[in-house]
């Protein structure tokens, strides 16, 4: 769903490496042992120098601790594993396969999260060379619905795209938001163009144009990116009212489903009860009873659980904030024309 590749992740990790300031992933030297598909971290020490917290973080990288060694030996003597981004086919402790839920992982994607609430205003912008024949323009949004406590519900990038104008023709034929066919078209060569390296930039004037009308493009697409931002927004508040609701009835029917067996002990208990107790010792009724007295005392619960929980689970995924903002400016200018 999220169109997961390993080499797009393998980039953006690096980036947020940079953004602290550090070397990005680089391959692993072959005489160093390290094999195909293996990369190595920088020196990520002087982020703990820095922040302590990284330490642990840090400690997910490592071969496990030894219980001889304290943790301050094991950190001094324990180097960063190579990573690798695919599995290797067998179980080792000489790397560390890294994921969407791999603690460094978390941390260092986190810094893009972060870094959209940075600026009040729009800050980047990005100018790349397309095998298309159409120059063209895309802002990109964020949309961030919000619920109880500002729980964070959902998260997506949308897209306005339009055909990009010289600034001194605009007043002649100002920029228009491209339909759906065009949309789609525009994002299909951006995709395109974040898989495959950059060998060549446009030329120093084409990026000066761009500059000078990058204000009028942000102004122009924002009113569309807002309205696109609001339809997708009504999309996830379906999406996550249906599952705020299936929840709800999943924890229903399990609540019901022990109730109902807590119910027949209870009922299997007091029918026995009222039968000659053959063979029970004192210590046997008086566990009896206990159990009877905790099993009532569970089914109060449940009928309590029962009239708040469900409704506490759909109230979870009611959005009570939602928050667009621009995060990046891209141009995709063509290699030839």
């Amino acid at each position: 769903w999220v169109g997961f590749e390993a080499e797009p992740f393998r980039d953006a990790l690096s980036c947020a490496l940079e953004l602290l300031d550090v070397e990005g992933l680089a391959p692993a030297p072959a005489d160093g042992g390290g094999a195909s598909g293996q990369w190595q971290l920088p020196p990520l020490e002087r982020l703990a120098a820095r922040e302590p917290s990284w330490l642990r973080t840090l400690d997910s990288l490592r071969p496990p601790r030894r219980a001889d060694l304290t943790i301050a030996e094991w950190r001094r003597t324990a180097a960063i594993r190579p990573v690798v981004f695919e599995d290797t086919g067998r179980v080792t402790n000489d790397v560390v396969q890294l994921h969407l839920d791999q603690r460094v992982v978390q941390r260092l994607l986190a810094r893009f999260a972060a870094q959209g609430f940075t600026h009040e205003d729009l800050s980047r912008a990005c100018l790349v060379q397309t095998r298309d024949a159409l120059p063209r323009v895309v802002l990109l949004g964020r949309l961030a619905l919000y619920g109880t406590g500002a729980e964070r519900l959902h998260e997506e990038v949308i897209a306005v795209a339009a055909r990009w104008r010289h600034p001194d023709r605009r007043a002649e034929q100002p920029i228009e938001p491209y339909g759906a066919d065009g949309e789609a078209r525009t994002l299909d060569v951006l995709n395109d163009v974040l898989r495959r390296p950059q060998d060549r930039t446009p030329a120093a004037t084409v990026r000066d144009d761009c500059l000078r009308g990058a204000a009028d493009d942000v102004a122009t697409l924002l009113a569309p990116l807002e309205r696109r931002a609001a339809e997708a927004a009504e999309v996830a508040i379906a999406r996550l009212t249906r599952r705020g609701a299936e929840e709800a009835a999943s924890l229903r029917t399990t609540l019901e489903r022990q109730m109902a067996h807590v119910q027949a002990e209870v009922d299997l208990l007091q029918s026995g009860a009222r039968q000659l107790p053959l063979g029970y010792t004192a210590e046997d009724a008086a566990n009896l009873e206990a159990d009877r007295r905790h099993w009532v005392v569970r089914l109060r619960q449940f009928r309590e659980d029962l009239e708040v929980a469900p409704a506490r689970y759909q109230q979870f995924y009611a959005v009570k904030a939602r928050r667009v903002e621009p995060i990046g400016l891209v141009y995709l200018m063509p290699d030839r024309g």
